[in-house]
């Protein structure tokens, strides 16, 4: 086994660098699978260390990229040849078999990141939502009035530019939630048109059906894919019900906590990408819970 120290390890988490940490909790294995040796695991299927033999590494990849996608930790048994045997969250039990091992799985991930595009009034109440979940808060507005701090105590960052340059001023990741509430449809639809093809995990536009149904459209009609915009959840929010803007927010946050944690809860997304042909924004979601 060759593993990374501790060192190593530091290093990438002050640089907030996405990793799976894997570390070898029991060995029934007469080969050099010790107790306490680590490897990471990156979102691109890539690592540093190796544990066991060739299928055993390729194997723990596998599992690793899926811990990764679900943000949560657990441990795993393996056979030295790479056969999963058992997905165990609490281990009471530490003697393992012979030719196994035992795996601690813990993803390491940066905080996850809410853009708010637009400073408007469902934007305050969003911002105090989302610090309040520990997601660090990104304000974009064109106007230096609306994006302040004293409307906005709790955001990580405040950016007064045109939306599209702010919006291509940032890095958008696996872990990067964006919601769109502008005060124009054309502000929407020019950032749109440079997120739809990103990698958020997470795109919402607000807007009555007419208003969500024009902008599909003229983004269909620039070369937008229908598989693009089948991912953005418009009208954003879960049917909460709500109209006051603190409600509206509230049911913003609840969808992006439902597609983070890969709940069952109904969009309202659902009615229009039904009425237009396009696929369920949340089937995705559903499909791997």
């Amino acid at each position: 086994m060759t593993g990374i120290g501790v060192a190593r390890i530091l290093s990438l988490l002050d640089a907030r660098t996405p990793f799976c940490l894997v570390t070898v909790v029991a060995s029934g294995s007469d080969s050099a699978l010790h107790v306490g040796g680590k490897i990471a695991v990156f979102p691109d299927g890539t690592s540093e260390g190796r544990v066991g033999s060739d299928r055993l590494t390729r194997a723990i990849l596998d599992v690793s990229l899926r811990f990764l996608g679900a943000e949560e930790p657990g441990q795993v048994r393996f056979t030295v040849d790479g056969a999963q045997l058992a997905n165990r969250r609490r281990m009471r039990d530490r003697e393992v078999a012979p030719d196994t091992v035992e795996l601690l799985f813990e993803p390491c991930l940066p905080p996850p990141r809410l853009v708010i595009v637009g400073a408007g009034h469902i934007a305050v109440p969003l911002c105090a939502l989302g610090a309040v979940l520990d997601y660090e808060v990104t304000v974009i507005d064109d106007r230096a009035r609306f994006a302040t701090r004293e409307r906005f105590p709790g955001a990580h960052a405040l950016l007064v530019d045109d939306f599209s340059r702010a919006i291509e001023s940032l890095e958008i990741t696996p872990w990067t939630y964006l919601v769109l509430v502008t005060r124009g449809h054309e502000h929407d639809e020019a950032t749109l048109q440079r997120v739809a093809g990103s990698s958020a995990r997470y795109i919402g536009m607000i807007g009555s059906k007419r208003r969500v149904l024009v902008v599909f459209d003229r983004l269909k009609r620039t070369g937008v894919d229908e598989t693009l915009l089948s991912k953005v959840y418009a009208p954003i929010g879960l049917d909460l019900g709500g109209r006051a803007p603190t409600e509206i927010a509230l049911a913003i946050m609840a969808e992006i906590v439902n597609v983070r944690r890969r709940g069952g809860a109904k969009s309202l997304a659902r009615f229009i990408h039904s009425e237009v042909g396009l696929a369920d924004p949340g089937a995705d979601v559903a499909d791997e819970a």
